[in-house]
């Protein structure tokens, strides 16, 4: 029998539970989402490749300013409690571009684990977006100037898609599970491209109202600390350590609003920056010992984020098949292209 959160997510989002078989894609309705498709019959369009963005990963440098002779290590907590993961992630892919628009299709996954069994997930897309300057007002809650600046920014565009995917499913954990711990890809930032209906703000409340606990995980890093940081904790022998560094981090970014750890899940793994929500009832090293408990720590990193990012991602495959639906339904006149640098640079073979 499904749990009592998850029959009621099941009314918000028409979810199937189906917990007993593992990885089983459960459907989901795409609820309010909504865009202009109608708008693309008989157009002329350019199908484009979504090219992936590489991922610099945390670095092993040195600790110039000795941070770790002034920090405390910390175990996790030696008694783990059983506790349900959802584990958040997306992706957006550019379909292609019409004359005065851009085509995107987005999804977003959430997968749930308990005590290392069981994995099932939650599906939702592809959602087909056709974003062009004279579409509907308020789509997505963005206004038209708005729409002309994503047109003019890919990434922006995307992260935007992704934005509001992610922040609405997790708004939905949030609300409709209980005493349970919401994993986020990435760090835990308030965005400008967040709705303000299901902002990050929004979701911490509802957590703290039912006792759920938020982390965002990063593969990556931008700030000198964290990679000497990890660096220092790649040379310890033990696994389930981690560093709270919030107060160092700070002086570098008055504004930050979570607690922000260097973490090793397991010896011989990749450290990996982890932010704690401030809404969190429980202490940091709890948290972490029953996500290590409940989940399943493949290369160091949380099996529940590992499988979302891969069930979210589109393969050609599904690009291919979105094109096609697009070009029948619609009409499309598709333009010949081909790849210039391949073109340009040939082969020497």
């Amino acid at each position: 029998m499904p749990s009592t959160g998850l029959r009621k997510m099941a009314t918000q989002l028409n979810i199937l539970s189906q917990e007993s078989r593992p990885l089983i894609p459960v459907a989901l309705d795409a609820g309010p989402l909504s865009s202009d498709l109608d708008k693309l019959k008989g157009k002329r369009i350019l199908f484009r490749n979504n090219y992936s963005k590489e991922c610099i990963p945390l670095q092993s440098l040195s600790d110039p300013f000795n941070i770790l002779e002034i920090l405390h290590l910390r175990e996790f907590s030696p008694n783990p409690i059983k506790r349900r993961i959802a584990a958040v992630d997306s992706s957006c892919a550019l379909i292609g571009e019409t004359e005065d628009g851009a085509v995107y299709a987005g999804r977003v996954v959430a997968v749930h684990v308990t005590k290392s069994k069981g994995f099932t997930y939650s599906r939702l897309g592809p959602i087909i977006i056709y974003l062009q300057p004279n579409g509907k007002a308020g789509f997505c809650g963005l206004t038209k100037r708005a729409v002309r600046l994503m047109l003019s920014d890919k990434m922006l565009a995307e992260r935007f898609i992704r934005t509001w995917l992610e922040r609405w499913v997790q708004l939905d954990l949030a609300k409709n599970f209980e005493n349970s711990l919401i994993l986020v890809d990435g760090g835990l930032r308030s965005s400008d491209l967040e709705p303000q209906e299901f902002s990050l703000r929004v979701i911490e409340g509802k957590s703290q109202e039912n006792s759920n606990q938020i982390l965002g995980i990063s593969k990556a890093s931008s700030l000198r600390l964290i990679s000497s940081l990890s660096s220092q904790l790649d040379s310890r022998v033990n696994g389930s350590i981690f560093l709270d560094v919030t107060d160092p981090i700070r002086t570098l970014t008055p504004c930050l609003r979570c607690r922000v750890l260097v973490v090793r899940f397991s010896t011989n793994a990749t450290v990996f920056r982890v932010d704690s929500s401030l809404s969190n009832s429980e202490s940091d090293s709890q948290v972490l010992s029953d996500l290590k408990f409940n989940d399943v720590i493949f290369r160091g990193y949380p099996e529940s984020l590992r499988l979302a990012h891969h069930l979210s991602i589109f393969d050609l495959s599904t690009v291919n098949s979105i094109r096609a639906y697009l070009s029948r339904k619609y009409g499309l006149v598709s333009i010949p292209n081909d790849d210039l640098r391949a073109t340009i640079l040939g082969k020497l073979v």
